[in-house]
């Protein structure tokens, strides 16, 4: 969570201000959503007791929204929909203001209320729907540097897979080591999964990965702008 919100619950000790924040709502939502559908995965296809299979999955849900890294088992064993699901946990991430990586928590509520906003325009193309968190609207110019990032992120995260796959690497490993890195979580799937590391790529792959990294942890303009000609003219 965001250390805005560790200061209010910790420091002011004002926890019902962290309750209704749409971010932590939305943050402690999806974490127990996808931890309910990782357990039910699990106790369809392991032989594990219910309390092992929930503490199993709130754990790696947690690791991987949380972007620390770690894990209690290998979840490259797991059914392909649990591993998919923790494949786009890390897209979200942690919130804003934190050290999480991803797209972070309040963007992906932004994206969705922004899709919902399309669907009305869609039913009453007369009305005029503004884009409301927590009572406030968010600027348009804001909603388009949003778009752009993810954009950016999408564009990167194709371009680099396209470069690992072309290097020999299976599909499965090249576009989880590319979110891994890109978003800043640690262990991917395949040949980079929990119980394995990147020690085996290729170096080139490892260059790729780590360009990956940076412009994720620095919101990908601050990198990728040194690389346009605009930033080089005087």
């Amino acid at each position: 969570m965001s250390f805005a919100q560790h200061f209010r619950l910790l420091v002011e000790r004002r926890p019902g201000s962290v309750a209704r924040d749409y971010e932590v709502r939305s943050y402690l939502a999806i974490t127990i959503v996808a931890t309910l559908a990782i357990a039910a995965s699990l106790l369809a296809s392991t032989s594990l007791d219910p309390e092992s299979l929930v503490r199993t999955a709130l754990f790696q849900t947690v690791s991987i929204m949380t972007t620390t890294g770690f894990s209690t088992t290998d979840y490259s064993l797991w059914q392909p929909f649990a591993q998919l699901l923790l494949l786009t946990l890390m897209f979200a991430g942690g919130c804003t203001g934190s050290t999480a990586g991803g797209l972070k928590v309040a963007r992906i509520v932004i994206l969705l209320k922004l899709v919902w906003r399309e669907f009305r325009r869609f039913t009453e193309p007369l009305g005029v729907f503004r884009i409301r968190v927590e009572g406030s609207v968010i600027p348009d110019q804001a909603i388009h540097g949003l778009l752009t990032l993810v954009l950016l992120s999408l564009l990167l995260m194709l371009t680099a897979s396209l470069l690992l796959t072309a290097m020999g690497m299976d599909l499965v490993t090249a576009i989880s080591s590319v979110i891994a890195s890109q978003f800043n979580v640690g262990p991917g799937l395949g040949e980079v999964g929990p119980a394995s590391n990147y020690g085996d790529l290729p170096m080139t792959a490892k260059w790729v990965l780590i360009f990956c990294m940076l412009a994720g942890r620095l919101e990908f303009y601050s990198l990728l702008v040194i690389l346009t000609p605009l930033f080089w003219r005087k």
